[in-house]
């Protein structure tokens, strides 16, 4: 008769590896699952055991044994009975507690699961939002610290036509009609349209402007040539502290950092190479940023430190390049304060007739506005530092600064 207690495979245990065994690799474990005896099967172990301690008692009852030996047998059957079903009791609250256990901990890993998914998901989604970010702050660029590599000198030109009527696409036209530049042997950089009907031409060499203005066919075609006056430089003073007066921050600039290092510049000298152009940073803040108007020679002196000392303060100096764009049309070159475009043109979206805070399309791809406006590739932010349209007008605006000193 097969007992009951008897739990097959489940009671199984492998035999201890032979010596021939010993250099195999061991097998990778298997994961640990739940093995739960029923109540059922617990009640029939029970009754299996008074069953086999009753024919115990009965067998002892007919054999030859006194009284004493057979109420000894029976209080040791007895015994057993109660201990058997005693571990059964305490198997039962064990076997919950185990259960309850299990339950938490397989709870708890599945947190645990959702948790680091959820890291995950942040991880990817801050990733994809520095990816998508458009131009960086202001804040950003002037703490970049990078350093400005001028562009190549050029000279410039600009031609008005006296019919304030002509627009600057006819006088475009009329030049390049009468100049030939294969002819005259010019290095021509570029050529720009301005206000009033004008263009604006750039040569790598001072001497092509020479020959375009003796050219006697432009001399009477009724236009006017001007010869452009490049603007000074601009740079940064990051954190100046506000308690300072411009006069102190003047003085302090020229006392601690140009006096010592650079004795051909005298005081009246360096005041007369300095203007402040603005002031910058947050309302009621304790430092502010002061945007000042430079020499080429003032500025050659100031960049290369890196920093400059304004009293008990050391303040990061920079080239200031920022190019203005407008937030009303999205195009550079002015600001929304000279806007002539009636309406708004959407930053997000492109679109005319909102402004990017009432745009619809917000959970959409952004699209640049300026580029947009000109039918070319516009699947970035506008903007943005990449923007081939930014590239261009801070392209212009290096070139109408006098970096060497004329």
């Amino acid at each position: 008769m097969d007992s009951p207690f008897n739990r097959s495979l489940k009671m199984l245990r492998s035999p201890p590896p032979s010596n021939q065994c010993q250099e195999c690799p061991a097998p990778e474990p298997t994961p640990r699952t739940m093995e739960a005896i029923s109540t059922p099967d617990i009640q029939k172990w029970l009754s299996f055991i008074d069953q086999q301690l009753n024919d115990v008692c009965i067998i002892s009852g007919e054999g030859k044994l006194n009284t004493e030996q057979k109420l000894k047998i029976s209080s040791i059957c007895r015994s057993v009975s109660n201990s058997a079903s005693q571990m059964a009791v305490h198997y039962q609250a064990l076997k919950q507690k185990y259960i309850s256990a299990h339950s938490t901990i397989q709870h708890l890993s599945e947190k645990q699961e959702m948790s680091n998914q959820l890291q995950e998901l942040i991880k990817r989604v801050e990733s994809s939002a520095k990816a998508a970010s458009t131009g960086s702050s202001f804040a950003d660029m002037v703490k970049k610290g990078t350093a400005l590599i001028p562009p190549p000198s050029t000279s410039s030109i600009a031609i008005y036509p006296t019919d304030k009527v002509k627009s600057s696409e006819e006088t475009k036209k009329l030049v390049q009609n009468i100049i030939k530049p294969e002819e005259l042997k010019l290095h021509i950089r570029g050529m720009r349209k301005t206000k009033n009907g004008g263009i604006i031409i750039s040569t790598e060499r001072s001497d092509d402007l020479s020959k375009i203005k003796q050219s006697e066919r432009l001399a009477t075609s009724g236009l006017i040539l001007e010869e452009t006056t490049k603007r000074r430089p601009k740079v940064i003073l990051l954190g100046v502290p506000c308690a300072i007066s411009e006069k102190e921050v003047f003085q302090c600039l020229y006392e601690q950092n140009i006096a010592d290092k650079h004795s051909s510049m005298n005081q009246e000298t360096f005041l007369n190479s300095v203007k402040l152009s603005h002031k910058s940073g947050k309302k009621d803040a304790p430092t502010c940023n002061y945007i000042l108007e430079v020499t080429a020679d003032l500025r050659k002196a100031l960049i290369p430190q890196e920093r400059v000392f304004i009293n008990w303060t050391s303040c990061p100096v920079r080239d200031y390049t920022l190019v203005t764009r407008c937030y009303k049309c999205q195009q550079y070159g002015h600001s929304a304060k000279y806007c002539r475009d009636s309406d708004s043109t959407c930053g997000h979206c492109g679109s005319i007739g909102h402004t990017i805070k009432d745009c619809p399309k917000k959970l959409e791809p952004a699209k640049c506005a300026t580029c947009h406006r000109f039918k070319k590739p516009s699947n970035h932010k506008t903007g943005d530092e990449q923007c081939p349209a930014k590239k261009s007008a801070e392209s212009r605006y290096l070139s109408t600064i006098d970096y060497e000193g004329a």
